[in-house]
């Protein structure tokens, strides 16, 4: 079990030296300073939950649309975004290849 789990931190070492976590850490520094930024996420975030509990009236939709299409157009965001994907891809591998290790492993004995 040990060796597992020493192979999980190796993995999880491998995605945080990568450029694309790096750079993802760094733009997220950048833009925690950027108050226009902030500012456009906190709106966002509560007009979602307003949203929500408004059950999913039209008005606020489009309000929230039109912040969410702002905060789309500033470049730092986008390639935060951008690189943030590519890091949840491998992630999300990670977690397909385990899946699919552990439920063959699992069904070996059936």
């Amino acid at each position: 079990m040990e060796n597992f789990y020493n192979s999980l931190d190796e993995l999880i070492d491998y995605i945080k030296n990568t450029i694309e976590y790096k750079k993802c850490l760094e733009l997220k520094n950048k833009m925690s300073s950027n108050s226009n930024i902030n500012s456009l996420i906190d709106n966002i975030k509560n007009l979602q939950k307003k949203y929500i509990k408004s059950n999913y009236d039209s008005d606020i939709k489009l309000e929230l649309d039109k912040l969410n299409e702002e905060l789309n157009n500033i470049p730092i965001y986008i390639t935060y975004t951008e690189y943030l994907d590519r890091v949840n891809e491998m992630i999300s591998y990670v977690n397909d290849e385990l899946s699919d290790y552990f439920y063959n492993i699992l069904n070996i004995y059936e």
